[in-house]
């Protein structure tokens, strides 16, 4: 079994083929790229919605998950070469609660020193998709 990355405790390598989204208040050992934007609904309900979502993505297969804690670690296949990678979410409640959330992501290369940004073009996408798929759930 994969497993969970811990975002408290995660350690990036000095090569420049990683990308981290953290929220705002999470506390981490490692520097994110990016803070992860706020969604209008509960944990529970983006979790959820990004379980179907990285299901249905093609070249993702979700490998492990932690429906306790709302995690999930993917491996990625890029399309020309099918280089593996690894996407590790989590999914938290943001600080007013229960009404809203924030995603941790950290998406990483498997092989190579560089990636030609496109773990920051995984996340970016995949925070873009959860946004624009925000309303039609709501």
């Amino acid at each position: 079994m994969t497993k969970l990355v811990a975002f408290e405790t995660l350690k990036r390598p000095d090569t420049p083929n990683t990308y981290l989204v953290l929220p705002a208040g999470m506390m981490s050992t490692a520097h994110p790229d990016e803070t992860s934007p706020v969604y209008g609904e509960p944990a529970e309900a983006l979790y959820q919605r990004l379980k179907m979502l990285a299901a249905g993505k093609d070249r993702w297969t979700i490998a492990a998950h932690d429906d306790s804690e709302m995690q999930l670690e993917i491996v990625a296949a890029t399309k020309l070469l099918k280089f593996k990678d690894d996407v590790s979410i989590r999914v938290v409640s943001a600080k007013d609660g229960a009404q809203t959330a924030e995603i941790a992501v950290y998406s990483r290369s498997r092989l190579g020193k560089y990636d030609f940004k496109a773990n920051q073009k995984r996340v970016q996408t995949l925070l873009s998709e959860l946004k624009g798929n925000a309303a039609a759930t709501a």
